[in-house]
C-alpha cells in the first residue's frame, strides 16, 4: 500500500493581505440572493427547501472587507498530503480548501491552481478567492469559514493516517469535520464530511462542495442527467435540457461557448452514478462522485462576455480561466434541508483524475456518460466508497486527533462552554486549543468570571447573538462595552427599543464610534435621515480611520439625497483611508451628485479599482452618469449578461 505522508509546509503565492475585519455588526446580508419562489415547474418539495432556512445576516461573524488588490509574495500557511499517486496542499487559514491537487503519476494539477491569492467580495462575509476546492456550510452561498482559519490535524487509522479539518459554525451553530484520506492504491482522493447539530433543535443545512477547474477553449462539463435547473437573469430558476443548445451555436456543456455567466443544477437520472466531471479536448479531466447523502450536482461558468472575462481577470490574472463543478445535499443551492435535534449526517466524497477515449468523451451525449461511468467503475467499483465510509463511520470518525497541525476560532470552546457540554460529546473534533482570539472573554463570561470591558472591547465588538447567550450578557455590568454588546443583540433580534436604550447607555458611559453607528442605523429605520446623518458624522468623528464606518456612513448619505454631506465625508477622510478604490468611487458618486461631473469624470478616467467590488456589482451606472452612450471602458466592465455591442 502506498504511504501517505502529512506536513506542515508554506506555498508562495503573490498574495493580497486579508486586512483587519470590519468592526461594524452586519444587521442584513451581504448578497441579496434571488427570490425564485415564482418560477413555473418547481416542484412543491423544492419550493418548500427554498423557502427555508434563508439567512438574514452573518452575525455573529465579522464582515471581512479589510484587504486590497496589492499582491507581494507571502509564505501561506499549508498543510501537505501525498501518496506515491497524489499531491495535495491544504491552506488551514483558508477554510481548509484544497489549494492544489496533483496527479503525480501523469504530473496534471486537476484542480484550477490559482496562481495568485486574491480577495473579492463574494462570500456571506466578503473576503473570498478563486481555485482549488472549497468547502460551504451554512446558508446559500460562500460559507462564513471561507477566509478563515480552521483546525487540522493529522489522525492515525489502520489505513494510513488522515488529515482532519474542522470547525464551529456560528451561524448555525454545526459542528463540521472533513476527514481527506488517499483511497488505498488507486488515484483518488477522498474526502469523509460529517455535520453534527449538537442542540435540541433542528437547524437548516446546506452543504456544497466547489471544485475550481481550469476553463480551456475545449473543456466539457459532464453530469448523468437529461435536464438541468439553469439559473436566469432575474433570479429565476427554469428547466432546460442539457446538453442545453441556447442557439444553434452553443451547447452548454461546452463552458466557452456560453454568452453570459449561468448556473445549472443537474437533475441526475436514474440508473447513473452521482458524479459531475469537468473533460478536456484529449479525454484527460476529473470527476466528483460521492455516496447517496450528496444528491446535487452543478457548474457554474462565468460566460463569454466582456464582464465575464473581466470578472476571471479580476480574480486569477490574465489569461487565467476556471469554471466550477459541484457537489451539495440538495438539488439546488438556493435550498435548505433539516437537520435534527441531536443528529448529524456524514458522507464520502472523492475526486477522480479521469482519461477517457475523446471521441467517446466529445460525443454524443449518452455515450459520454457511458464512457465516465465505465472509467469511474473500473477506479471505484460499485459500493467501494460506500464500504470505505461505512469504516470511517465506524473506525475513525471519533478517533482523537494524534497531532494539531493548525488551530481553529474560539468559538467552539466558548460555544461548548455556554452550554455545559462535555467537549467528550463531540468526539473527534475537540475545540480546547483555538487560536487566540476575542472568543476568549466568551469562555471567561460564559464561566461566570468578570472581565475588564476595555480589555474585551478592543478584541470584541460582535457578540453572540443566539439566545443562549442572553443570560451571560445580562451578568454583565453596566459599562460601555457591557451596553454596547446587549445593544448589538437587541438590534440583532429586532428589538429596536431596547437596542436604543443601549446604546444610549454605552454612549454615556463612553462615547464610542460603534453606539453612535448603532444610534445612526436606528434613526434611519425610524424614517429620521437627518438624525441619522448627524450620528454619522459624530461616528465617522469618532474613527475618522475607519473604513467601513466611512463607506456606510457615505452610502447613507447618498441614499438620503444629500450628495453634498457625501462629499464633504470623503473629502475630510484621512490619507490613512481616502485613496481606497470605494472610497475613490463614493467621491465619484458624490460628485456626479453634486453636478460636479468633470471632477467625476477624471476620476474615472484615472482609474478606480476597488477591492471589494460585490459578485453581481457593476459600475455601468457610474460610468453612464459620467460619460452618457460612451463605450463602457473596459475597466469598469463586470457585467454578468452578455456581452453589450458598443
Amino acid at each position: 500500500m502506498s504511504r501517505t505522508m502529512i506536513e506542515s509546509t508554506t506555498l508562495r503565492l503573490p498574495s493580497a493581505e486579508l486586512g483587519a475585519e470590519s468592526p461594524l455588526p452586519s444587521f442584513g446580508g451581504l448578497q441579496r440572493l434571488p427570490d425564485p419562489s415564482g418560477s413555473p415547474g418547481l416542484p412543491p418539495a423544492m419550493r418548500e427547501r427554498i423557502a427555508y432556512g434563508r439567512l438574514a445576516n452573518p452575525l455573529p461573524y465579522a464582515v471581512q472587507n479589510g484587504y486590497g488588490r496589492d499582491l507581494r509574495p507571502r509564505q501561506v500557511p499549508a498543510i501537505r498530503l501525498a501518496n506515491d499517486h497524489l499531491d495535495a496542499y491544504v491552506l488551514p487559514e483558508l477554510g481548509g480548501r484544497i489549494w492544489s491537487l496533483r496527479d503525480r503519476r501523469s504530473g496534471r494539477e486537476l484542480v484550477f491552481a490559482n496562481e495568485r491569492l486574491q480577495y473579492a467580495n463574494f462570500a456571506l462575509t466578503d473576503a473570498w478567492c478563486a481555485g482549488g476546492i472549497e468547502w460551504n456550510l451554512g446558508s446559500t452561498g460562500h460559507a462564513t469559514t471561507t477566509s478563515r482559519p480552521v483546525f487540522a490535524a493529522r489522525v492515525e487509522t489502520a489505513r494510513g493516517p488522515s488529515l482532519r479539518l474542522w470547525e464551529w459554525e456560528r451561524t448555525r451553530d454545526l459542528v463540521f469535520s472533513v476527514d481527506l484520506m488517499p483511497a488505498g492504491d488507486v488515484p483518488v482522493l477522498v474526502a469523509h464530511v460529517r455535520v453534527r447539530n449538537p442542540d435540541p433543535e433542528p437547524k437548516p443545512l446546506y452543504w456544497w462542495t466547489n471544485i475550481a477547474v481550469p476553463e480551456t477553449d475545449g473543456v466539457r462539463v459532464l453530469a448523468p442527467a437529461d435536464r438541468a435547473w439553469r439559473t436566469a437573469n432575474d433570479g429565476s430558476l427554469d428547466s432546460v435540457p442539457v446538453p442545453h443548445p441556447d442557439t444553434p451555436a452553443v451547447d452548454a456543456s461546452y463552458p466557452r461557448t456560453a454568452p453570459a455567466a449561468a448556473d445549472y443544477f443537474f437533475q441526475i437520472s436514474e440508473g447513473h452514478g452521482r458524479w459531475v466531471a469537468a473533460i478536456e479536448e484529449d479525454g484527460r479531466g476529473v470527476a466528483q462522485t460521492a455516496t447517496a447523502a450528496m444528491a446535487g450536482r452543478k457548474f457554474f461558468l462565468w460566460g463569454a462576455g466582456a464582464g465575464g472575462e473581466r470578472w476571471q481577470e479580476w480574480l486569477s490574472g490574465p489569461h487565467r480561466r476556471y469554471l466550477e463543478i459541484q457537489a451539495g445535499l440538495a438539488t439546488t443551492q438556493l435550498e435548505h434541508l433539516a437537520l435534527g435535534p441531536d443528529e448529524e449526517l456524514s458522507w464520502a466524497e472523492a475526486y477522480v483524475p479521469l482519461e477517457l477515449d475523446p471521441a467517446r468523451a466529445h460525443g454524443g451525449w449518452v455515450d459520454a456518460l457511458d464512457e465516465v461511468d465505465g472509467r469511474l467503475a473500473d477506479v471505484l467499483p460499485a459500493g467501494r466508497l460506500d464500504e470505505e465510509h461505512q469504516w470511517w463511520r465506524a473506525e475513525v470518525a471519533d478517533r482523537a486527533p494524534a497531532e494539531q497541525l493548525a488551530a481553529g476560532s474560539g468559538a467552539g470552546l466558548a460555544e461548548l462552554t455556554v452550554r455545559g457540554i462535555d467537549p467528550r460529546t463531540l468526539p473527534g473534533t475537540p475545540f480546547d486549543r483555538p487560536r487566540r482570539d476575542g472568543s476568549r472573554f466568551l469562555v471567561e463570561l460564559a464561566r461566570g468570571a468578570t472581565v475588564d470591558q476595555d480589555a474585551a472591547g478592543a478584541e470584541l465588538l460582535i457578540p453572540p447573538v443566539s439566545a443562549r447567550w442572553r443570560p451571560v450578557f445580562d451578568r454583565v455590568a453596566d459599562g460601555w462595552w457591557g451596553s454596547l454588546m446587549r445593544a448589538v443583540r437587541a438590534h440583532a433580534a429586532g428589538d429596536l427599543a431596547a437596542a436604543e436604550r443601549c446604546y444610549r447607555d454605552s454612549h454615556v458611559f463612553r462615547p464610542s464610534a460603534w453606539a453612535a453607528r448603532g444610534l445612526a442605523l436606528l434613526s434611519a429605520a425610524n424614517g429620521d435621515a437627518g438624525g441619522a446623518i448627524a450620528r454619522y458624522r459624530e461616528s465617522v468623528g469618532l474613527a475618522p480611520e475607519c473604513l467601513p464606518l466611512l463607506v456606510e456612513a457615505t452610502e447613507h448619505c447618498l441614499a438620503a439625497g444629500q450628495a453634498g454631506r457625501a462629499l464633504a465625508l470623503v473629502e475630510a477622510a484621512p490619507e490613512a483611508v481616502a485613496g481606497h478604490g470605494r472610497v475613490r468611487l463614493l467621491r465619484c458618486r458624490a460628485l456626479l451628485g453634486c453636478g460636479r461631473t468633470e471632477e467625476a469624470r477624471a476620476i474615472l478616467g484615472d482609474g478606480i479599482e476597488v477591492p471589494d467590488l460585490r459578485e453581481g456589482e457593476t459600475l455601468e451606472a457610474v460610468w453612464r452618469a459620467a460619460f452618457g452612450d460612451a463605450p463602457l471602458d473596459p475597466r469598469y466592465d463586470f457585467r454578468m449578461g452578455p456581452s453589450v455591442p458598443a
